[in-house]
């Protein structure tokens, strides 16, 4: 009697899916390890601040092994920037999630400043490691041409929402139509970001105010005619 036998074609499909199906898995796995990290590390920032964290301070904290945590981060200060991007979109679910019930863009758009203020006075060390940081690469990079939104400034998370809020303010008649969102983005960012960056360094006062009062300037300057 033949033996059955099983086509060469299905068994290397067979072989290819489940080489498929576990890169897969190991993708997920790291993932959840990189997750994992980000997670230990906010909460130790926190407890012990930025600057008096060490690498192998959050290794502990995340039960990892060195080799683990240079695997997935070149330094402490690219984890910050990655905590700092997750910190971002989490508000930045909040605000899409806020469009979909029906707020105004602008309202969105300024209850998003509003929370990001809370978050860095709640934050400081963490906010304040993160603007020296990027001060220090764009006095290294671009000297003193000047300040303006990089290509690269455009694609982070925080300057792509603002943009997503003024265009749809715009096409709502908050927002006057005849200027780009993105030249609009140069004259309500700075703002923002020079505030915050003025009182992470000299934290006096309550910085959601200070935002409050620079936004509403700025936004009577651009609102419809």
């Amino acid at each position: 009697m033949q033996k059955p036998t099983i086509s060469i074609k299905l068994y290397r499909r067979s072989v290819l899916c489940q080489g498929d199906l576990n890169l897969g898995r190991r993708e997920e796995k790291r993932e959840a390890t990189r997750q994992e990290i980000l997670t230990a590390a906010r909460a130790k920032f926190q407890e012990k601040g930025y600057d008096a964290t060490s690498v192998d301070d959050l290794v502990l904290a995340a039960n990892v092994a060195k080799g683990t945590f240079y695997y997935h981060f070149n330094s402490k200060d690219e984890l910050l920037h990655a905590l700092q991007e997750m910190v971002i979109e989490e508000f930045a679910e909040k605000a899409r999630q806020k469009l979909t019930e029906g707020n105004s863009p602008l309202k969105v758009l300024s209850e998003f400043v509003s929370e990001m203020a809370k978050w860095n006075e709640a934050n400081s060390d963490l906010s304040r490691a993160v603007f020296a940081e990027k001060f220090t690469r764009f006095s290294q990079s671009h000297g003193s041409h000047g300040n303006h939104c990089s290509i690269e400034e455009k694609k982070r998370k925080f300057v792509g929402l603002i943009v997503e809020l003024i265009t749809l303010a715009q096409k709502a008649g908050e927002i006057r139509t005849d200027v780009e969102a993105d030249d609009l983005v140069r004259v309500i960012l700075p703002p923002i970001m020079f505030t915050t960056a003025t009182w992470l360094f000299n934290p006096e006062g309550s910085l959601s105010e200070r935002l409050e009062r620079s936004l509403t300037l700025v936004l009577e300057g651009v609102r419809p005619q």
